[in-house]
């Protein structure tokens, strides 16, 4: 039976075209969730926020005064030039400030070069600058720089979430209901997100938007695994990610035309709508139908894919009465094994071990390594996330060719993730006299060969993990390794944060990482995902494969049950 369903849907057809780009178009508001942190909260330039004043003397104060008079200085640069600790003031800067500023023909209390007085943290911050971003909305800065991770933290968590509530969901929920729920639950979530003034709230709602993400594309790629099969499926996995990065080389262009942050997550939030519109082209899947009993709604689904492929001549005459015996079978047969049965493959053991850290290191680097780029300066932040997005791209690239044409594919993988760790170092040896706009493309050219090769073996990772274990424990293997991959996620934005001690120190970090990825990935012995089938001159009615002997399918047609 699950032959003629295979048979009935084809590997791939229009009808499947029409469903997976429909599919595909869910990554783009999911990469903008994940990556407007690169807009909503850049990096401030020097003297773009001080100390507030106080009251009294906020109306008519004296901005380079009040600094002089409050600020300490951190080190003198050139005679007569300083650099302001913006973070401190000094303990009785207000006291004084106020003598000051009510007299002004009394004397400065203090000069920047001969002022002893006890230095505390400022507690609230004056902000000039053009854009509203989270930063100027919350005192995002010093002390407080921190909760900047904080916010992609909960982001991460909310992705973490989403994953795990979905599958307990489609329990007892269609994927494409699924589907739908994240689309409306999306936009209000990201539009709060976007108007709420409370940074706590804010925090939560960030949370709340990415497991309707979750929502989205969980289901969305349930659907696509189901409907599609052989080389195709194998594509059409692999390949679900480059509409992730799409989605990051639009997120430019889509926030230089709002001037705040809040703005900016209204405008990521509302296209949504768009793919609400076009929901009704989404097919659900006939196997999850199935296997609920919902014989008519599956062939319903059925039948409109054997109009749009032109099978319809395969449809026997009973399909109804087969597809109902199919259902009654698919309901008492046994699920498949949980997740935490793989690990009873001993043969497998070592190679899961290994996919498991691959997935926490890759995952980590992936994401950390696309924010790190607001290190590069604000000034290129547009070029330098296109810049990320096409090096996503092409290593996606990269992975697909591995998988589809290589045997040694996580070997290759695995060297090309040991040599861009190994490229990301040589930004320490960029000549200090090399400034500007030369400085920065040369970090962004030792940042992307890494961002390139991580994006390979992620792609290798999502498509192949299930190749390491036997059938019946493929969706336990997978679950498992997403779950765990988005717990260790969750440190990514604090690996970004250690850009306190040094510009490149992130990047050092992500280096190390990607390399400890490579030596991992290239351990792992899989095998090769599609074998290559060369017809037997001797025997034309037979097809062999570097591993065995098969007979060849009626009208190609692959085995697609699950």
């Amino acid at each position: 039976m699950a032959d003629l369903l295979s048979s009935i849907m084809k590997d791939f057809g229009s009808w499947q075209l029409r469903a997976i780009l429909l599919i595909y178009l869910c990554k783009i508001p999911s990469s903008w969730f994940m990556a407007c942190l690169i807009f909503t909260a850049p990096v401030p330039k020097h003297g773009e926020f001080f100390c507030k004043p106080p009251v009294p003397i906020h109306a008519n104060f004296n901005t380079t005064e009040w600094i002089k008079v409050s600020h300490p200085i951190k080190e003198e640069v050139h005679d007569e030039e300083f650099t302001i600790d913006f973070c401190n003031v000094y303990e009785d800067a207000m006291e004084h400030s106020l003598q000051y500023f009510n007299d002004p023909n009394l004397k400065p209390w203090v000069e920047p070069m001969n002022n002893n007085t006890k230095v505390v943290p400022c507690e609230s911050f004056e902000h000039h600058t053009d854009y509203t971003s989270i930063i100027t909305q919350f005192d995002l800065v010093c002390s407080r720089d921190i909760l900047v991770a904080t916010t992609q933290f909960f982001h991460l968590f909310g992705v973490l979430l989403g994953g795990i509530i979905t599958t307990e969901l489609m329990k007892t929920i269609s994927p494409r209901n699924i589907m739908l729920l994240g689309m409306y639950a999306q936009i209000i979530c990201g539009c709060f997100c976007g108007l709420i003034n409370v940074f706590e709230l804010h925090m939560m709602f960030r949370s709340l938007s990415a497991i309707c993400c979750g929502f989205m594309y969980t289901a969305g790629g349930v659907i696509m695994s189901d409907i599609t099969g052989g080389k195709f499926k194998t594509a059409t996995i692999c390949l679900f990610e480059q509409f992730w990065s799409i989605g990051v080389i639009m997120l430019p262009g889509v926030a230089s035309f709002w001037s705040s942050w809040s703005q900016l997550y209204l405008a990521i939030s509302l296209p949504t709508f768009v793919l609400i519109i076009l929901h009704r082209w989404i097919p659900d899947s006939p196997r999850w139908l199935l296997k609920r009993g919902r014989v008519r709604e599956a062939n319903t689904y059925l039948m409109e894919a054997a109009r749009c492929n032109g099978t319809e001549n395969r449809i026997p005459s009973d399909f109804e009465h087969q597809l109902k015996t199919f259902s009654d079978a698919a309901i008492v047969q046994a699920d498949p094994d949980p997740w935490w049965k793989i690990w009873e493959e001993k043969a497998s053991k070592k190679d899961l071990i290994c996919v498991h850290l691959a997935w926490s290191i890759f995952i980590v680097v992936y994401y950390g390594m696309l924010l790190n780029i607001r290190a590069f300066g604000r000034e290129h932040l547009q070029i330098n996330t296109v810049i990320a997005g096409l090096s996503e791209i092409i290593g996606t690239f990269i992975g697909f060719y591995l998988i589809m044409f290589t045997k040694n594919k996580w070997f290759w993988a695995g060297l090309f993730n040991i040599i861009g760790g190994l490229v990301a170092y040589v930004a320490w040896l960029i000549p200090p006299e090399v400034t500007g706009n030369k400085r920065v493309a040369l970090l962004m050219l030792t940042a992307m060969i890494s961002k390139m090769s991580i994006s390979t073996c992620l792609s290798i990772l999502t498509t192949c993990t299930s190749e390491l274990v036997s059938a019946n424990k493929k969706n336990g293997a997978v679950y498992s390794t997403i779950v765990w991959a988005r717990f260790w996620l969750l440190g990514a934005p604090f690996v970004g944060a250690t850009i306190v001690f040094g510009q490149l120190v992130p990047q050092t970090a992500f280096g190390s990482l990607t390399i400890l990825g490579g030596i991992i990935a290239g351990s792992i012995n899989g095998t090769r995902t599609h074998p290559v089938v060369k017809r037997n001159s001797v025997y034309p009615e037979t097809i062999s494969t570097s591993e065995n002997w098969i007979s060849e399918k009626p009208n190609g047609i692959n085995d697609l049950k699950q």
